[in-house]
């Protein structure tokens, strides 16, 4: 694939949150330390950010850059999930967040000013 981009970090760093929390929910589970419904949501949520930090990934190699419209559903997705809970796992995104929302603006600079 030819990328325009050298290492789709916030994709990259999505799916790395996401793997951590899926392995963290199977643990649970196979512990029986918390209600299966709580390691279900918690596994599930980790999935879903693997496969939402692939299609990252796809668009920053893509692009360049993740679009203004993914990053403002994953933000609405975080600030939800801290709002609810704000001592949780959801302040990791704000890192994968971060670092889409740099590479976004820049590329809107380069864009502006070309």
């Amino acid at each position: 694939m030819d990328s325009k981009t050298r290492s789709p970090l916030a994709g990259a760093l999505l799916v790395f949150i996401g793997t951590v929390h899926t392995a963290l929910g199977v643990a649970l589970f196979v512990a029986a330390d918390q209600d299966v419904e709580l390691t279900f949501w918690f596994t599930e949520f980790g999935v879903v950010s693997i496969g939402f930090g692939i299609a990252m990934i796809a668009l920053e190699r893509a692009l360049g850059y993740v679009p203004g419209v993914v990053l403002l559903a994953l933000g609405a997705a975080t600030m939800f999930g801290l709002a609810f809970m704000p001592a949780s796992g959801f302040v990791t995104v704000l890192l994968p967040l971060g670092v889409g929302s740099y590479g976004w603006w820049r590329a809107r600079n380069a864009r502006i000013a070309a």
